[in-house]
């Protein structure tokens, strides 16, 4: 859980994260939870939890107007810090480089705005409750609260964003009603399929749980894990942690 931190990090320097310590302790929990399941579950975990909400923006992020556009924040961030990184990868965790010798990046702008407006119209989860006060307010701010904290964030059709949206290569079309559900689902699968994915998270992993030099070689027989478990099972945490802990260069006495 604490190397998965070191990844998919929020912090108390945030005020909203800050004045929920209950909220802060089951992000945690979440992590913990997750950490020998799917990566596919954890990104949607993180990604739903109101304390990364708080962090990272999303909780509130409105489908925005005529004279203002969703919050590109988380949108930036999972794909920077959480999933592909900022250059495209071999799988040994190289970059790959174009024809003049210069790493290739993985996402441009447009993906990030296409990405902001899918993560439009999550908020509050307050039970029994989804009006635009539930949507805008939260008594945890005020005390105890009835589990806002620690729910994961529900959505809000009328606060999601309904225009076209392009990212990594897929466009999900306009709408004349939001769907917050399925355009998230989208997205997350389009990360977690991405061809950077298991390199970049296998060799930072690597980093946090064992060396902070790993060979281009354990890079890639680890990423060749997340890929697939053996099983055909991609994202298998519990296998990836174990290839990890007992590869030869974290084994061997060298």
């Amino acid at each position: 859980a604490y190397s998965l931190h070191e990844m998919l990090v929020i912090s108390m320097a945030s005020t909203g994260v800050e004045n929920m310590p209950r909220g802060t302790a089951h992000y945690w929990d979440t992590l913990a939870a997750d950490a020998f399941g799917n990566f596919r579950q954890l990104l949607e975990d993180v990604t739903l939890n109101p304390m990364m909400g708080q962090w990272l923006a999303m909780q509130g992020n409105d489908k925005g107007d005529a004279n203002t556009d969703p919050d590109e924040n988380y949108a930036r961030e999972v794909m920077q810090l959480f999933t592909i990184g900022l250059y495209q990868l071999n799988d040994d965790g190289s970059q790959k480089l174009d024809g003049t010798g210069k790493p290739i990046p993985t996402y441009s702008n447009t993906d990030v705005v296409g990405l902001a407006k899918v993560f439009t119209g999550f908020s509050w989860n307050v039970p029994g409750n989804t009006s635009d006060s539930a949507w805008s307010d939260c008594c945890m701010y005020v005390g105890p609260g009835v589990g806002e904290d620690l729910l994961p964030m529900q959505s809000y059709p009328s606060h999601h964003s309904t225009k076209q949206k392009d990212f990594l290569g897929v466009t999900i079309p306009a709408s004349g009603t939001g769907d917050p559900n399925s355009d998230l689902k989208i997205a997350l699968d389009t990360l977690f399929n991405h061809p950077n994915l298991p390199a970049f998270f296998s060799k930072q992993m690597i980093q946090h749980m064992v060396t902070s030099n790993p060979s281009p070689a354990y890079v890639s027989r680890v990423a060749e894990v997340f890929k697939d478990n053996g099983l055909g099972v991609r994202g298998d945490l519990k296998a990836v942690i174990t290839a990890i802990l007992m590869d030869p260069e974290a084994r061997d006495t060298a």
